[in-house]
């Protein structure tokens, strides 16, 4: 039997992961252990360690294990901030799943009202996966739905801006011009 896991060793494995693909995946396989074999006394709930196993595997470059990881964390019923099911929706991005992603995004933007945190987290997912557009929906819509709270409005707005990207003009690609011979 293991001893009981704390946040605070959830914290140091996460730290302790080397950045390849190997130690990410080293990690999520711990993470997922712990969360298979849970005991007494721990204090991280056993989504919330298949969340971050997700995440492990999803740095890993294994998504669909990312995907599987994030549906089983949903499956124990545990809550994990802002709301598990983001963490399903990053998981279907890793993976492609854009319109299942924007389904299960929508169900959750429309469960929360006005949480701030979940606008951001859900805004911060498609941004980081190159769907600006929808990240700028989903920013849009949170601005709309906390418009009475003016730090959840600024933030929100924060988010978009770091969130856009610029676009790139290609100058070599344009059609030359012919030269207008001066008189």
């Amino acid at each position: 039997m293991r001893a009981p896991v704390s946040c605070e060793d959830l914290e140091r494995v996460e730290l302790s992961a080397v950045n390849d693909a190997r130690g990410q995946r080293a990690v999520a396989d711990l993470l997922q252990a712990w969360a298979r074999r849970a005991v007494p006394g721990d204090s991280v709930s056993r989504g919330r360690l298949l969340v971050a196993a997700s995440e492990h595997a999803a740095f890993a470059g294994d998504a669909r294990r990312s995907l599987r990881l994030a549906r089983e964390a949903l499956g124990t019923g545990d809550h994990v901030a802002p709301d598990t099911r983001c963490y399903v929706v990053s998981a279907l991005l890793v993976c492609g799943h854009l319109r299942e992603a924007v389904v299960l995004a929508d169900e959750v933007l429309d469960s929360h009202g006005a949480d701030v945190d979940v606008y951001l987290q859900l805004g911060e997912e498609f941004s980081w996966h190159r769907q600006a557009e929808e990240a700028a929906r989903i920013y849009t819509l949170g601005m709309f739905r906390c418009a009475g709270d003016d730090e959840a409005t600024e933030q929100l707005l924060g988010a978009w801006r770091r969130g856009r990207t610029p676009r790139v003009v290609d100058l070599r690609e344009r059609v030359p011009v012919p030269a207008v011979p001066f008189d």
